[in-house]
């Protein structure tokens, strides 16, 4: 029907328009007009009051109208200005082409509009940072807000010169006249070209003024930054080449120049035009000039002046870069601390630090996410996207726990189920999530589920919830209309499905036709619009991937990759790290993932770290909460001294509220984000040594530690781990990653971000000392290979039909000592899924594993360490002592000898009690 309504309003538009002009009947000529302007606003009206109504139901339409305005006031302003300056350089040449240089210079000016409408906003709401840059003394809000501003502003100008020159020399000839497609122009006007020309040499002059101060972002020397011949040199040079360009300008306005370039060189080069002689000559001039003095001369000065003393000129601007870079990335709050490592690691400092030790992560995600897939996805339309690492205090316990949503996606459905009715009204949502401590699995290998099965049954109050609905995901990306006259299918139960109805605010209320004729425009057409079951009190929820759902509120903020689900108070809610970013921070190094990224494996984040190629100046600044059931989203701003965020909380006061307004529930969950402290650990590994000399050498550059995981050999991504600060007793949810020095496997030291309470956002670096050895999780891998009984077995079982999987290597902090832990898993060929059969555990030198972490633990304190082959051979004796003893209980009881039978068989029950004793 809209199609049929659009191809209707379009054919009667031209009916109109076509007898218009064979009867020349002016108001059939207007009334065509009308009826497109009318058929085209009726649909754009539709698909604007679809949006309106969207952001009014989430409380936001405040931000809805600030965005409307600057996208349209933007783009007129800039219609506005290019047309004033356009007509102002062509003001001498002739009327039609006045006016199509104007035309043409408020096209460019609306485009610029279009696109320049967020920087304009900025511009005109910038903060100060109180941060001055070294060389011009001006403020960094200046750079952050101000010159990219300038910088578009300097291209709308430009191309409207060009156009503006175009023309000129389209038109003008000495005393001549020109006709433009059958217009009759007058006789051109002398000044036509000069005043055009004067335009475009004083906006590149402009554009001069621009590079000197974008070499504070130059690349020229040793790094990102002015160095000493930007300074000396290049910024000099820069300005007599604005000066030069303004010459350019001015000079052929000056009679006297311009005849002397004619009788000189105008009837040599240019016969039939003389006059553009005196343009030639004076951009001739401009461009030998900035050849000499941009190019040749800083090459000449770096390569015979600055490369033999290179340090010695370039010391105090590789400090400002080292300065500044830690700021764009907030290394400057960095707290390092030596740390070193204990050589003891006794069984009384396991039983103090009991409850770390319960709490160190057993599980890989990936193999986590194998087993739930196989056993709590429960039905085929049932998905569960990837598993996250949250903490909860489940009773007195401080738990590190694995969470995933079980969320809904129809496109498992069978291909003769996804109907418009099922997609639309029936399978509206998911239904509850999965978590199981990270250390805990069962005698056969699994994990142990605290929340399990459909309706979600919890082991603690605290991880119940009493709305399991998620409507709100990652993986719904198709709306849906809930409350209608078809029930909507909530969960399975036995061999029949529970149905609900919604009872939340979320969406929009499809209250009336005109709001039931807008959404069947913007999604189902004609279907939607004839179909009986939604009801005045039925909502439409769309937009509701949560990513494109805050991307849609804030498209100024970078989102994280990896969003996390967290039962709040009975609710699920689902929490998004989002960044502001910049790459106009003076001196700062950008940041570029093809200088770190050592591995292009599938890791969690990996593609938030690509996407903030280029960057300069990162925070992580609000934190976004999305109810899984309403939809509802708020932001909290975590970085209040930011000032990207400050300037946008001027901007749109209504969308941001204070880290405090955080619920207490939700603000138990808030950690510190994988990608963020990725990013920041991949610049610390330059930009730890903070002395100039030993930067310029780079005689102390850190890698990521590597690891087995799984089957490949990659770098270690930042882990979460539970553990106590030096002379804390409190244990503490934080985000580790781990270096060692280049081409070399020991640990030289790591980075944390803790999470929790105040100490949120506190950024941690521990440097070992380089005098001591300190494995590195490569080495702690080496080490279990070199185990000649234990690589025996993992080989065994590869080739009996099983798969042995390595886990990831993690270095614990255990008060002053290091403990390394690896758990290794087993997949049968014929399972879908891992189990876990050994942990392997490792300080300094001393190797244990076994079925448990506890036994393993067990094993660190023996003279010799326990270990698979101690515990096997033990086995095999006792075994032996076994078979004997029973063999020769049969022997004595055939014989009638009944007293050494009985000796025989309780030699047997000690045997069998030795193999159990062992076990434990």
């Amino acid at each position: 029907m809209y199609v049929a309504l659009f191809i209707g309003v379009l054919a009667a538009a031209l009916w109109l328009l076509r007898s218009a002009v064979r009867r020349q009947d002016r108001r059939r000529w207007i009334a065509g007009w009308l009826v497109l302007a009318a058929g085209l606003g009726l649909f754009g009206l539709m698909s604007f009051s679809a949006e309106l109504l969207w952001y009014e139901a989430l409380g936001y339409r405040e931000r809805f109208w600030t965005f409307v305005a600057a996208r349209v006031l933007t783009p007129i302003a800039g219609a506005i200005a290019a047309f004033a300056i356009g007509l102002s350089l062509s003001w001498r040449s002739g009327p039609h082409l006045r006016r199509a240089v104007g035309l043409m210079s408020a096209v460019a000016g609306a485009l610029w509009g279009l696109l320049s409408w967020e920087r304009a906003l900025m511009y005109l709401h910038a903060v100060s940072t109180g941060d001055a840059d070294p060389k011009h003394g001006l403020d960094v809000g200046f750079y952050l807000f101000a010159l990219p501003f300038y910088d578009g502003l300097f291209w709308l100008l430009a191309c409207v010169c060009v156009i503006a020159l175009i023309a000129a020399l389209l038109v003008w000839e000495d005393g001549g006249a020109i006709r433009l497609r059958h217009l009759q122009e007058p006789q051109g006007d002398p000044w036509v070209l000069p005043i055009a020309n004067a335009g475009l040499a004083a906006t590149m002059g402009m554009g001069m003024l621009l590079l000197v101060s974008h070499l504070l972002y130059s690349d020229w020397g040793v790094v990102n930054g002015p160095g000493w011949v930007d300074v000396h040199v290049r910024a000099p040079a820069l300005l007599v080449t604005a000066a030069g360009f303004i010459a350019a300008g001015a000079l052929p306005l000056v009679p006297a120049f311009r005849n002397a370039m004619i009788r000189r060189l105008g009837r040599v080069l240019f016969t039939h035009r003389p006059a553009i002689a005196a343009l030639a000559a004076a951009w001739s001039g401009v461009a030998v000039l900035a050849v000499l003095a941009s190019a040749i001369a800083p090459g000449l000065v770096q390569w015979l002046v600055i490369k033999p003393n290179e340090i010695t000129f370039e010391q105090p601007y590789i400090a400002h870069n080292i300065d500044f870079t830690r700021k764009g990335f907030r290394l400057h709050e960095i707290e390092e601390r030596q740390f070193v490592p204990d050589e003891s690691f006794t069984r009384e400092t396991a039983n103090s630090n009991r409850n770390l030790l319960e709490e160190i992560r057993l599980w890989d995600w990936r193999a986590l996410d194998a087993v739930y897939k196989q056993f709590q996805e429960i039905r085929l339309y049932y998905e569960f996207l990837d598993v996250d690492i949250d903490r909860y205090q489940i009773g007195d316990r401080y738990r590190q726990v694995m969470v995933s949503a079980r969320e809904l996606s129809t496109r498992n459905l069978p291909q003769q189920s996804q109907t418009f009715v099922n997609r639309r009204f029936k399978y509206t949502h998911g239904y509850g999530y999965t978590l199981a401590p990270v250390s805990d699995f069962t005698p056969e290998g699994l994990p142990n589920l605290l929340v399990r099965d459909i309706p979600p049954r919890a082991e603690a109050p605290e991880l119940a919830v009493s709305r399991p609905e998620i409507y709100f995901g990652e993986l719904t990306r198709e709306p849906v209309i809930v409350n209608t006259l078809e029930a909507e299918f909530d969960y399975p139960s036995g061999e029949s499905n529970v149905y609900t109805r919604y009872q939340g605010k979320g969406g929009v209320l499809l209250s009336n036709l005109w709001r039931k004729l807008i959404y069947g425009w913007k999604f189902d057409g004609t279907v939607l619009l004839l179909s009986s079951y939604p009801t005045p009190e039925s909502r439409i929820l769309f937009r509701r991937q949560i990513q494109r759902r805050v991307q849609a509120l804030a498209p100024f903020l970078e989102l994280d990759e990896d969003p996390y689900i967290a039962a709040v108070d009975g609710r699920l809610v689902w929490i998004i790290d989002a960044y502001t970013r910049s790459s106009y921070y003076p001196y700062s190094q950008p940041f570029d993932s093809r200088e770190y990224i050592e591995s292009r494996e599938s890791t969690v984040g990996a593609r938030t770290v690509v996407r903030l190629d280029g960057a300069n100046y990162v925070r992580n600044a609000v934190k976004v909460v999305v109810d899984a059931y309403e939809g509802s989203v708020d932001f909290y701003v975590f970085e209040p001294d930011d000032p990207i965020i400050r300037t946008w909380r001027r901007i749109l006061p209504g969308l941001f509220r204070d880290r405090d307004a955080m619920p207490p529930g939700v603000r138990a969950h808030v950690r510190y984000p994988h990608d963020f402290l990725l990013t920041q650990g991949l610049i610390f590994t330059r930009y730890h040594m903070t002395d100039p000399a030993v930067f310029y050498n780079q005689e102390d550059l850190w890698v990521r530690a590597t690891e087995r995981h799984y089957h490949d050999i990659k770098p270690v991504d930042p882990y979460y781990v539970m553990w106590e600060l030096p002379g804390s007793d409190k244990a503490e949810f934080g985000l580790i990653l781990p270096f060692t020095p280049k081409n070399r496997q020991v640990l030289i030291g790591w980075i944390a971000g803790l999470s929790d309470g105040d100490n949120y956002g506190r950024f941690l670096a521990y440097k070992f000392p380089k005098e001591k050895r300190v494995l590195g999780p490569q080495q702690v891998e080496t080490k279990i290979d070199q185990d000649s009984f234990l690589s025996g077995q993992l080989t065994l079982w590869d080739q009996q039909g099983s798969e042995v999987i390595r886990g990831n290597v993690l270095a614990i902090p255990v008060d002053n000592a290091l403990l390394y832990v690896e758990p290794i898993y087993l997949r049968a060929e014929t399972a879908a899924y891992p189990e876990l059969r050994l942990i392997a555990v490792m300080h300094g030198d001393k190797l244990s594993y076994a079925e448990t972490f506890d036994a393993a633990i067990d094993g660190l304190f023996r003279a010799a360490p326990r270990t698979m082959a101690s515990v096997l051979d033990r086995r095999g004796s006792v075994a032996e002592q076994a078979s004997a003893a029973f063999e020769g209980y049969l022997e004595a009881l055939g014989q009638g000898r009944f007293e050494e039978a009985a000796a025989q068989l309780q030699a047997l029950r000690d045997a069998l009690e030795a193999l159990v004793a062992d076990d434990r």
